[in-house]
Formats: C-alpha cells, sequence, structure tokens
C-alpha cells in the first residue's frame, strides 16, 4: 500500500476518533421521544430564541461547530437580557427544547427549574412530558413533578415499571412506585427544586440527603413494591409572576 495513503488515512481516523471524543454526550435522554426530529418538531418557530436554538440544530447535526460551553455562556446571556421574547407563546416550545437539551447534556438542576416553571402554561404540556424523566442506561433522573408511568428493559433483563404520583403543587408529596419482577440495580436521581430546604426523601424509613438546587442520589437494587415517598416543603412554593 502507497505510504501516502496511509499517512492520509491515519491521520483523518485520529481526526475522527478525537472529534467523537470531544463531542459532547448526553448525561441523560428523554423517554419519550416521538417519530420527528426536533427541527421538525418546531416548525421552526423560535421567534426571540432564534439565535440559542442555532446550537441546538448543530448539536441534533453532529456539526463539529457546536460548542457547549458557548451554549451556556450564550444562553445566560439572554437570560440576563430579560428578553421580552417570553411573551412570544408561539415560541416558548423552542425555549422548552433549549432548556431541555442543555437538562440532557449537563444534568443542571437550573433548566429543570425553568421547565417547571414554564409547565404552569397549559399549552406546552405536550412539549414538557418529554423531559419529566430522563433516562442514561439504568440510572433515571426525575426531573419535574407530575404523573406519569414509564417501562423499559433493564440492562440485565426483565422490564422496569416506573410510576410517579403527584398533585404538585396543589401538594408537596410525591410518591415513586417500581414495579419489576426481579431486583435490579438501578440508580435513582430526584430533583431538590432550589427553592425547596427541607424537602424529605424516605426508602423504606431510610431518610437520603437534600440540597436544594441538586439531585437527590439513591443507588439500590429495587424489588417490586419498593417505593419512594418525597414531602417538599410546598408552604415555600414561589409565586409565579404572569
Amino acid at each position: 500500500m502507497n505510504p501516502k495513503l496511509i499517512y492520509v488515512f491515519l491521520f483523518f481516523a485520529l481526526v475522527s476518533c478525537n472529534y467523537k471524543n470531544h463531542f459532547p454526550s448526553k448525561k441523560s435522554e428523554r423517554i419519550l421521544t416521538g417519530n420527528t426530529t426536533v427541527t421538525q418538531q418546531y416548525s421552526n418557530n423560535y421567534g426571540p430564541f432564534e439565535t440559542l436554538f442555532t446550537f441546538v440544530t448543530q448539536f441534533e447535526s453532529q456539526n463539529p461547530a457546536f460548542d457547549l460551553q458557548a451554549f451556556e455562556n450564550e444562553y445566560d446571556q439572554f437570560l440576563n437580557k430579560k428578553s421580552e421574547g417570553f411573551k412570544n407563546i408561539q415560541a416558548l416550545p423552542a425555549w422548552v427544547e433549549i432548556n431541555g437539551l442543555l437538562l440532557e447534556l449537563t444534568g443542571k438542576e437550573k433548566y429543570a427549574q425553568v421547565l417547571e416553571d414554564l409547565s404552569e402554561k397549559g399549552t406546552l404540556t405536550e412539549y414538557i412530558k418529554h423531559f419529566i424523566l430522563t433516562k442514561y442506561v439504568d440510572h433515571i433522573y426525575v426531573n419535574l413533578f407530575e404523573p406519569i408511568e414509564i417501562s423499559y428493559n433493564h440492562t440485565l433483563g426483565g422490564e422496569v415499571t416506573f410510576r410517579q404520583e403527584t398533585s404538585y403543587p396543589e401538594s408537596g408529596s410525591v410518591r415513586l412506585h417500581f414495579e419489576m419482577t426481579e431486583r435490579r440495580y438501578i440508580e435513582l436521581n430526584i430533583r431538590i427544586p432550589e427553592w425547596a430546604e427541607g424537602t424529605s426523601v424516605t426508602v423504606k424509613g431510610v431518610k437520603y440527603f437534600t440540597q436544594p438546587g441538586t439531585y437527590c442520589f439513591i443507588a439500590k437494587k429495587w424489588k417490586q413494591g419498593d417505593l419512594v415517598e418525597i414531602e417538599l416543603p410546598i408552604e415555600k412554593y414561589p409565586v409565579r409572576l404572569p
């Protein structure tokens, strides 16, 4: 084989591997996705969020120009400007996707908090429901406190069903139920809202450490009928301005 061709092949292989290693992967992914791509789903109606949505389309197309740190910086600058764009109801689904992707990529509670605030706008339910729970392998992230039930196949085999029951924010009580045929190890991450100082998370009488603005981490083997009891200090729930 021609030595020059070997060098060319090695060069492109190195560049390709380097790109794959540096392009950010998701810490968790939405569970309820549907069949359309992000760009199709939001119908190009980005309104004042158009610049931020460019990062979404770059990520979806695996564009090497995508820069997660630049995405977060642009996001923070946008919020600091207190844009009037939040009154553009038709463009808000794009804002949901921006926060949802940042949540998937970073695992930061603040993006889930924005989605929680947006969930009060009933017209966005179909978009926000995709981020109530996110998952990576056998790691489940509880991002929003809304009724939902999901089932998936554990990596070691067998179906796992996870059901969340709550009337939040009318009540601060949230119940997470596990159903499965065999005991399975799952890492559960429960978002503790930034305002919720004093939240309790209990499994079989064992209380787990909670800190506002982070996720409560529970790693254990679960079995049929296991229950996680969450009590949020709903009296501290902040009043949302219209």
